[in-house]
């Protein structure tokens, strides 16, 4: 809801058939309870979420209804605060003015490109501009700024999306998502795909490309807090998904690629011959080491020879290292 008309890789209104429903109060306040009586380990920065929707693009009463909603739990000191998503072009004086005198802490704006000619291509219907304009207005009024970036987009290209995340990242936000494209049924990206006008990004190359991302945000100290959609039952070719890079662990994927590449780079490195080869890493870190199904221990098996690779654990080994072979290794 709030959507001013239908980007081409969304299919909410042709699935739906209808406008979705805004929650009562009661729905609110219910769903609210439910989960406060279900979490029952220490208490961690708790905070309501209004996402799947453009949030300030709705009418003004029903944003107002919704933070009211909200309020007293805050108040209550159960909850600490509220955040939404919404589109950059959303975001100006007026509607900052309704926010006045709520908890809200965090705002996550949709901005998929930060290049003109594929935010028309996907029919977004701002500019880049306007999330320039956006951020400022938003840390100028004290709040965490999230930025939402997309990749495989009509009209975008590997060089154009580590573009993009240039941009994003001089804006300085406080995190960032990033979320592979993919082709839903009903979608207008649908369309394209079936006539062979669009074509998605093998799930390899976006990974791939997802790293190389998630890298640089690193670097600028930038937290990617997501990256991948959410594992879903609709996003399953029996369900909405027609074609494109989904993963259930996407994520994973990624950080499964840095660590292989990590290890390769020092095996080439030590010009490392010796059998076998033993890595040791926090035991948090284990299942990015070895892979999804302990590919990368096949892949580094294959590509450096080895018969054997052993895994060791050791909890005093910082997350962001390895040590491989003795050697200490930097996870980027």
């Amino acid at each position: 809801m709030g959507c001013p008309h239908l980007c081409v890789f969304c299919n909410q209104r042709t699935i739906s058939g209808t406008t979705a429903r805004i929650p009562t109060k009661n729905q609110i306040n219910n769903h609210i309870k439910q989960y406060l009586a279900f979490n029952n380990k220490p208490r961690p920065i708790i905070q309501v979420a209004f996402f799947g929707g453009n949030f300030l693009g709705l009418p003004e009463t029903i944003i107002l209804s919704l933070l009211e909603a909200v309020d007293p739990f805050v108040n209550d000191k159960v909850v600490d605060s509220i955040r939404f998503s919404t589109r950059p072009d959303t975001i100006h004086q007026e509607r900052l003015k309704l926010l006045s005198g709520f908890p809200v802490s965090t705002v996550e704006l949709g901005v998929q490109s930060m290049n003109n000619r594929v935010l028309e291509a996907a029919e977004r219907g701002h500019l880049t501009s306007d999330t320039v304009e956006a951020v400022r207005l938003l840390k100028a009024s004290g709040y965490d700024v999230g930025l939402q970036m997309m990749v495989g987009l009509p009209a975008d290209d590997d060089a154009g999306a580590m573009k993009t995340a240039a941009r994003i990242a001089a804006l300085k936000p406080d995190f960032v998502r990033i979320y592979p494209t993919v082709v839903l049924k009903g979608s207008t990206l649908a369309q394209l795909y079936n006539t062979g006008r669009y074509h998605p990004m093998p799930l390899a190359d976006c990974v791939t490309l997802v790293k190389r991302i998630f890298l640089y945000f690193s670097t600028h100290r930038i937290p990617v807090v997501r990256m991948g959609l959410q594992d879903s039952d609709g996003l399953t070719p029996e369900g909405e998904l027609l074609a494109g890079p989904y993963h259930p662990a996407f994520g994973h994927l990624v950080h499964s690629e840095i660590a292989l590449d990590a290890v390769s780079m020092a095996l080439v490195e030590m010009n490392y011959r010796s059998q076998p080869l033993t890595i040791t890493t926090h035991p948090a870190m284990v299942s990015r080491v070895q892979g999804l199904r302990k590919k990368n221990i096949e892949k580094l098996k294959q590509t450096f020879g080895l018969e054997t690779v052993n895994l060791i654990q050791n909890a005093s080994i910082p997350k962001d290292r390895l040590v491989v072979a003795g050697k200490q290794v930097m996870l980027r």
